[in-house]
């Protein structure tokens, strides 16, 4: 019998508990199902890291490694570009097994973005999968074009090696790498300013939790946001199974994520509002109903769950209701941020709008006291914004809590949430209208399915408030749908100052602009549909949208108690 060979990785806290994890799995046992392909063991995935570690010592220069192999500073940040779940696992668990800092990019991303993205780390080095080899080398030849850029090493990211025999993996406990240190390099989505690259600690997602062999999670987003990246990482670390829904455009489709939990029995999800949307909207039939024989049989689906939980947004209680009405589960919300590493709060509650209460070693405060923005210290938080130090340096308070940029109040002990300071309100006159309290009312309206709220700039007024919708299949023609009907059903739920002065009604094939989580991008809406430029005002309204002109005048704001005995006008 030949002699076993074992193989060290250094001691980090992701690579400690994906060990043993693989140690409590039987080596035959299928851990990662993927729709693009692959379905791999424990020994499977370990063998492919190997390949890929073993790959990029090979080919980076010499000065990129110190004498124990591990990435020196300069070449800590190696780029990640793959639209397959199991290509991005082998990836990043390489690169941690090298004390490198894995930078996930979106599967679409341009060659502009992706020079963007790698100037900022200084990253001279990708990872890529099969099928995304081809973008990847247009990246290549683009930022060769550039001349302002050192060259990027370019590898393929292992995938289908042999599995090795005769060898043992261990860790090396002489080699520590410091759970503070740099481990996840993640781009905001951009969706208030330009992307900024925030640095989470190694320690994420090494998080304490028990280990479940026989538990299923799905994973659907893609890994470059926390939430597609914690949906991939978590499973393997807890000996989960894992089944990975192929996405087209960087999202998956409602109808595969439903046909992953009829055809398999998945015990851990996280849903987005948008995803619960599109999922309700599938299961329904054209009247807008669903048959008991039907919802008998779809709430079997979600059997292996223990509540439905969402996160990347408040979900409306229309929507809410039906889940709990179809599976019988309570409803967890979830409050998390790229730059804390993941969650921070959770929840099950009745209260509207509410976040729950922290996690864990989580601590909060809010700006005002008892409402205001809200501040945040994480174990896991981010340890500063790839060269931003002037950025990095405000998004702390002098106590050192991270600056969320959401705002929230403190109501009986739980945490409401209240939009982003600077996206979810509109300035009418000298009212500040909440856009999560506009698009909760609509999206309570038995004939709306969807809705969002945006400032639409206006000379007199500021800002107007601009809501798009899609009506609801089933409900009644779209001619019936007018700006005026909506403004009075509204009438019992929104002051007069907050009813929608403008109104865009969304045909069935167009889509609002999203980020990866599902969150609306407001100030792409603004363009698309209201012509307004970088927050500047339209020349013109846009064709098929709606206008109210009847609005009181500034002058008349200021006494808002003169507004409760005026009769709804007419347009």
């Amino acid at each position: 019998m030949s002699a076993r060979t074992t193989l060290k990785f250094p001691h980090d806290p992701i690579l400690v508990r994906l060990l043993i994890a693989a140690q409590q799995t039987s080596d035959s046992e299928t851990i990662v199902h993927d729709a693009l392909g692959f379905k791999k063991s424990y020994p499977e995935l370990l063998t492919d890291i190997l390949q890929t570690r073993d790959l990029l010592r090979a080919r980076l220069p010499l000065p990129a490694t110190n004498e124990q192999g591990i990435l020196r500073g300069e070449f800590q940040y190696v780029a990640i570009l793959s639209r397959s779940g199991y290509e991005f696992l082998v990836a990043f668990f390489a690169i941690r097994a090298m004390g490198g800092v894995c930078m996930p990019l979106g599967s679409g991303v341009l060659p502009e973005e992706a020079h963007y993205f790698l100037s900022k780390a200084k990253a001279n080095c990708m990872l890529a999968g099969k099928d995304s080899l081809e973008r990847a080398e247009n990246i290549c030849a683009y930022i060769q074009e550039q001349g302002n850029f050192d060259t990027l090493t370019l590898l393929p990211i292992s995938c289908n090696a042999e599995p090795l025999r005769n060898i043992d993996i261990g860790i090396d406990d002489n080699l520590q790498l410091d759970p503070d240190g740099p481990g996840l390099l993640l781009f905001t989505s951009g969706t208030t300013g330009f992307p900024k690259g925030a640095v989470i600690p190694r320690r994420c997602f090494a998080d304490p939790q028990a280990f479940e062999p026989g538990a299923a999670a799905i994973s659907y987003n893609p890994s470059h946001w926390i939430g597609g990246a914690r949906s991939l990482i978590g499973p393997v670390l807890t000996s989960k199974k894992l089944y990975i829904v192929a996405q087209k455009a960087g999202r998956a489709r409602a109808e595969a994520v439903l046909e992953a939990f009829r055809n398999h029995r998945i015990t851990h999800a996280i849903f987005t509002p948008a995803l619960l949307r599109h999922m309700k909207d599938i299961l329904i039939d054209q009247s807008g109903n669903l048959s008991e024989d039907k919802k008998s049989r779809c709430s079997s689906y979600f059997k292996g769950l223990s509540a439905i939980r969402c996160s990347a947004g408040v979900v409306e209680f229309s929507t809410k209701e039906f889940w709990t009405d179809l599976t019988g589960l309570p409803f967890e919300n979830f409050y998390s941020v790229t730059e804390l590493g993941g969650g921070v709060t959770r929840g099950i509650s009745a209260i509207k709008g509410s976040i729950g209460t922290p996690l864990p070693g989580i601590t909060i405060k809010l700006s005002e006291g008892n409402h205001g923005e809200i501040y945040v210290k994480s174990p896991k938080m981010l340890t500063h914004y790839i060269d931003d130090k002037k950025t990095t340096q405000a998004a702390f308070d002098e106590d050192g809590y991270f600056k969320t940029g959401d705002l929230g109040e403190l109501k009986d002990g739980e945490y409401i949430f209240a939009g982003r300071a600077n996206a979810d309100y509109v300035l009418f006159g000298v009212f500040r209208i909440s856009a999560l309290v506009v698009e909760s009312s609509l999206m309570d309206l038995p004939y709306i399915s969807e809705a969002c709220v945006v400032a639409v700039p206006d000379n007199d007024a500021k800002q107007l408030c601009g809501a798009v919708i899609r009506l609801e299949r089933g409900t009644m023609p779209i001619g019936q749908i007018t700006l005026a009907r909506i403004r009075s059903d509204l009438q019992s739920s929104l002051a007069p100052f907050m009813l929608p002065a403008l109104l865009r009604i969304l045909e069935d094939k167009e889509e609002l602009p999203r980020t990866v989580s599902g969150k609306p991008i407001k100030r792409q809406i603004l363009m698309d549909f209201f012509g307004a430029v970088d927050g500047g005002l339209a020349e013109n309204i846009p064709p098929r949208v709606e206008r109210y002109n009847k609005l009181m005048t500034v002058e008349a704001q200021a006494k808002p108690w003169d507004w409760c005995g005026l009769q709804r006008a007419t347009i």
